[in-house]
C-alpha cells in the first residue's frame, strides 16, 4: 500500500519552482496549477521552467515571476542538459519544487538543485528523487485536473481556474494591420489543419469542402500551423473567400494575435486549441486518435467537439493505415454548423464606410 504524501498545509514558501517540459498545449493547461500556487502563496516568487515557446507565452503576465527556458530538443537534450539545469537551478535557491512533468530528468534536476521539498507523480524509477511522492489515480482524467490533483494531494486545495496565457501586445496591432481590411471587414474563421501526428491530419480536401460552403465574401480564412503545415495548406482552397495562409510563418506570439482575432478556430487536438480557448475564442475541436476526456479545450470554454465516426477511436496511434481513417469521418457540414453558431454569437461588426 503506497503511503499519502505529507501535507503541505500552513508551510510558507518563498521561492517556488514550477515545472513542465512537455508540449505547447500542456504549458497552457498546466497554468490553472500555476494560479493555485500563485493564490496560494502570494507572497511567494515563482519560477517555470519550460521549453523555450513557453516565454512567449506567458512571460508578460503576473501569473509567474520568470520563466526559465529548458531547451530540450536543442542545447539541452539529453542527460548532460538536466545536469546543467541543476547547475542553473541550484543558485536559486528555491525551498520548493513542484514537477508536473513526469520525466525521471525533471526530477533528478530538482533533487541535485538540493531542493527541499519536491512534489511530482511517483514512478518506481523516481520515487527517491521526491520529498512528497503522488501517486496517481486509476482512471485518467483530463491533463488539467491531473496538475491540480499533484497540488490537492499535498494540501493545496482551491477552485480549478481557467487557462490563460500571457503574450506582450506591444507588437499586437502592427503585425495585424499589414493584413488591413482582409481581417477587418468580415469575420475571421481560423484553421489549424495538423496536430502534428499524421493521424490527427484533417485533410486539405475535407478543409476545401469546408470552405466552400461559407456564402461568396462571408468570411476570411487564415490557416494557421507550425513549420512543416504549409505543404498541407498549399493544398486548400477556397472558391467564395478569401483564404490568408500563414502556417509556418509567424511566431507563438504572432499565432497568439491571430487566435484572438479570430471569431472561431477550427483545429484538431493541437496547441491551436488550447491557446485559442485560454483566450476565449470559441473553438471546434476535432477529435480521433486521442481522447477528448483527456486533452479537449477545457470545460468552460467556448468549445464544441466533434468526433470521428469509427469504433476505433483514441488510439493514440501516430501512423494508421485502416480505411476509414477517423479524421476522415468528420462530416464539413457538421463543422461548418458549429461555426456558425459561433458566429451567430459573436459580436463581430464590420467597420462603416
Amino acid at each position: 500500500m503506497v503511503a499519502s504524501p505529507k501535507s503541505l498545509v500552513g508551510r510558507s514558501f518563498r521561492n517556488i519552482v514550477a515545472m513542465e517540459l512537455a508540449l505547447i498545449g500542456d504549458v497552457v493547461m498546466v497554468t490553472p496549477a500555476l494560479r493555485r500556487l500563485r493564490n496560494a502563496f502570494p507572497g511567494a516568487r515563482l519560477t517555470f521552467i519550460a521549453q523555450p515557446f513557453a516565454w512567449e507565452l506567458l512571460h508578460s503576465g503576473e501569473l509567474v515571476d520568470e520563466v526559465m527556458v529548458f531547451d530540450k530538443r536543442g542545447e539541452d537534450s539529453g542527460g548532460a542538459g538536466f545536469l546543467r539545469l541543476a547547475q542553473r537551478m541550484r543558485p536559486k535557491d528555491f525551498d520548493a519544487a513542484f514537477i508536473f512533468h513526469r520525466s525521471f530528468g525533471s526530477a533528478t534536476a530538482a533533487a541535485l538543485a538540493r531542493i527541499p521539498v519536491r512534489v511530482g507523480y511517483r514512478h518506481e524509477m523516481r520515487d527517491f528523487l521526491l520529498t512528497h511522492p503522488v501517486k496517481e489515480r486509476e482512471l485518467p482524467e483530463h491533463i488539467i485536473r491531473e496538475n491540480l490533483y499533484l497540488l490537492d494531494a499535498v494540501g493545496i486545495t482551491g477552485e480549478e481556474s481557467m487557462a490563460e496565457v500571457a503574450v506582450d501586445t506591444a507588437h499586437e496591432a502592427a503585425f495585424l494591420a499589414q493584413f488591413g481590411q482582409r481581417m477587418d471587414s468580415k469575420p475571421v474563421v481560423a484553421i489549424c489543419p495538423s496536430g502534428g501526428w499524421e493521424t490527427k491530419l484533417w485533410r486539405p480536401q475535407l478543409i476545401s469542402r469546408f470552405l466552400d460552403l461559407f456564402g461568396v465574401g462571408e468570411v476570411t480564412f487564415v490557416l494557421i500551423g507550425a513549420p512543416g503545415d504549409e505543404r498541407i495548406t498549399r493544398e486548400v482552397y477556397s472558391v467564395n473567400n478569401e483564404i490568408i495562409d500563414l502556417a509556418g510563418k509567424t511566431t507563438i506570439r504572432e499565432m497568439v494575435y491571430l487566435l484572438k482575432r479570430a471569431n472561431v478556430v477550427v483545429s484538431p487536438d493541437t496547441s491551436a486549441a488550447h491557446i485559442a480557448a485560454a483566450l476565449g475564442t470559441p473553438v471546434v475541436a476535432l477529435f480521433g486518435p486521442t481522447a477528448s476526456e483527456h486533452c479537449m479545450p477545457q470545460e468552460g470554454s467556448k468549445s464544441t467537439v466533434i468526433y470521428g465516426n469509427v469504433n476505433c477511436l483514441k488510439c493514440y496511434k501516430k501512423k494508421c493505415s485502416k480505411d476509414p481513417f477517423c479524421m476522415d469521418t468528420i462530416a464539413p457540414e457538421e463543422v461548418k454548423a458549429e461555426v456558425d453558431r459561433y458566429l451567430a454569437l459573436s459580436s463581430f461588426q464590420a467597420p462603416k464606410e
